[in-house]
């Protein structure tokens, strides 16, 4: 009974720890009841065989079952799926072979599993320990590697849970073999270490749970950050606004008080004072939409403080069904990231085109060069900027809006000209 027991539980924590690993991996499109479901029949499958099976026979479908977890569940490549196979397999392997040889010492028997229950408790707690921490280690190393995460050192000191552990788990078999345990103790005591096995995984997924939360919360921060730098600044543009209508209607009477000024420095003195408030308004109307204008406003008073040509050609199309807010996330975002990168290169120039197409399509492209080529994995890009929790955060919030509206982004990088390109298309409501 608690051999069964044991093999059901390790199986599970085996499952748990095949999915967070393969999730973090993955881009798979799959709901999370499908994947948790598919890993559940297969490693079930996998448990069943082990009972009849030998060493090799079970080797042998567990590379099976995993590869297809990997390259079908979550739809990862196939080297990157038999890679990823090889690794848990080798590495379960390993684990047990050593687990099994210290185990072989301290009770001078190899085949003590076998004989004693104590000693098969103690090989699947302690191999699985061992196994569970390599596969966190590699986990972590492979995100830091591939810059999808900022470096976490507080995620180490978690290992010390699962050293504990292994020190407990010395100590009780080391006192098992000082005093007799009877059957129901051994019980209690085989379900307390399943319960510490499963524990220590724990502590690992709640804690990327919080930083992931943490990121989250910080997006949503950024996002309301951003929005009230916005609607500051386009406050101040609409009061430009009133402010040249305003001189407009007074430019009659300055210059029938420029008419009447016989000082030429006066006229000029009158004039420089002219010319500073004309220089204050920033606002161009394009287009019947109030954000579209403001937002260009912004970006035309923003490029010409840094020197940058900033094209644009509002044609056939205003986005008026896009939602203000959702226009301004949008278009702040890209068109900033545009900016940053102008800055940085020889040739400084931002062109933005929004058209109708087809009648079917309205479109935006965003053009800027960069002289420095994008790093992207998986067509997916990767932030150069220094302050890693600000990763990516902005192409996010983007997809996220546009999600809304059924809306496509992709981007394109010229090798030739160094020109970084952003499309993103909204179909049209029939």
């Amino acid at each position: 009974m608690i051999k069964m027991l044991l093999d059901i539980s390790v199986y599970i924590f085996e499952a748990v720890l095949l999915y967070i690993y393969a999730e973090s991996i993955s881009f798979s499109s799959k709901k999370r009841i499908k994947k948790i479901f598919s890993i559940a029949i297969l490693l079930f499958c996998l448990l069943v065989l082990y009972e009849f099976g030998n060493t090799i026979f079970n080797l042998f479908f567990m590379f099976i079952f995993y590869n297809i977890i990997f390259y079908v569940v979550f739809e990862t490549q196939l080297r990157s799926a038999l890679f990823h196979t090889a690794l848990f397999v080798s590495i379960k392997s390993v684990s047990e072979i050593i687990v099994m040889n210290l185990c072989s010492l301290i009770f001078n028997d190899y085949d003590a599993t076998d004989k004693d229950i104590t000693a098969y408790v103690f090989v699947i707690i302690l191999s699985r320990l061992f196994y569970a921490s390599i596969i966190l280690a590699i986990k972590k190393k492979s995100m830091l590697k591939s810059q999808t995460e900022e470096k976490d050192d507080f995620y180490w000191v978690l290992f010390l849970f699962i050293i504990i552990s292994v020190i407990m788990n010395f100590l009780f078999f080391y006192i098992s073999g000082k005093i007799e345990i009877s059957e129901s103790l051994s019980l209690f005591i085989s379900v307390v270490f399943i319960l510490l096995l499963f524990t220590n995984l724990i502590i690992f997924i709640f804690y990327e749970r919080t930083v992931s939360i943490k990121k989250k919360f910080y997006e949503l921060k950024t996002i309301s950050f951003q929005q009230e730098i916005d609607e500051k600044y386009f406050a101040a543009i609409e009061q430009s606004q009133e402010d040249i209508k305003c001189f407009v209607h007074d430019v009659k009477n300055h210059l029938l008080q420029i008419r009447y000024m016989e000082s030429v420095e006066d006229i000029h003195k009158y004039l420089d004072d002219i010319i500073k408030e004309v220089e204050k308004i920033a606002y161009i109307e394009i287009s019947s939409n109030r954000m579209l204008n403001l937002i260009i406003s912004k970006y035309s008073a923003i490029c010409e403080r840094k020197q940058i040509c900033f094209k644009f050609d509002i044609n056939s199309t205003n986005l008026q069904y896009v939602y203000d807010i959702d226009l301004s996330t949008i278009l702040n975002n890209l068109l900033d990231n545009a900016v940053e990168s102008s800055e940085e290169s020889s040739n400084k120039q931002i062109e933005l085109l929004i058209f109708s197409k087809n009648c079917n399509f309205d479109c935006i492209i965003i053009r800027n060069f960069c002289d420095n080529p994008p790093v992207f994995i998986d067509n997916k890009l990767i932030s150069s900027k220094k302050e890693k929790n600000m990763h990516g955060v902005g192409i996010n919030i983007v997809k996220k809006t546009l999600k809304k509206y059924g809306a496509f982004y992709d981007w394109n990088y010229d090798n030739v000209n160094n020109i970084f390109e952003t499309s993103i298309v909204f179909p049209k409501a029939q």
